[in-house]
């Protein structure tokens, strides 16, 4: 069962997440935090990682960069959700190595969730 690991600190965005990715048949690993984030990455290994990128104890821009220089994570596919509305934001989050996708809050669950399975799928 391939893993996603949602480091998201809105506790509801996250769990609505987890349900919508366990129904298509992923195991989903959920963190609330930056520091959380990076820990459940290394101890978890997942497929994917969907990174909040307005978060407390760091940014998903710092969370991703320290997981690209990770040796377990460094290749590890990152979808970036974020609420901001600051310019660039789209442009810094895609420029990451690792970024697969971005989306802005409120999104498409199903937009979404269809990124999460062609991403997933190309990495099998």
């Amino acid at each position: 069962m391939q893993k996603v690991l949602v480091i998201e600190d809105e506790k509801t965005i996250a769990q609505a997440l987890a349900i919508r990715l366990k129904a298509r048949g992923y195991q989903a690993i959920m963190s609330h935090d930056a520091i959380m984030g990076i820990s459940a990455a290394v101890k978890e290994n997942p497929d994917l990682v969907i990174l909040d990128i307005s978060m407390p104890c760091g940014n998903g821009f710092q969370v991703a960069k320290r997981l690209g220089a990770l040796s377990s994570t460094c290749t590890t596919p990152i979808i970036f959700i974020t609420a901001s509305k600051a310019p660039n934001t789209r442009e810094k989050a895609l420029a990451h190595i690792n970024a697969v996708g971005f989306f802005e809050k409120p999104y498409d669950v199903e937009n979404l969730m269809s990124k999460v399975d062609t991403t997933l799928q190309a990495s099998s």
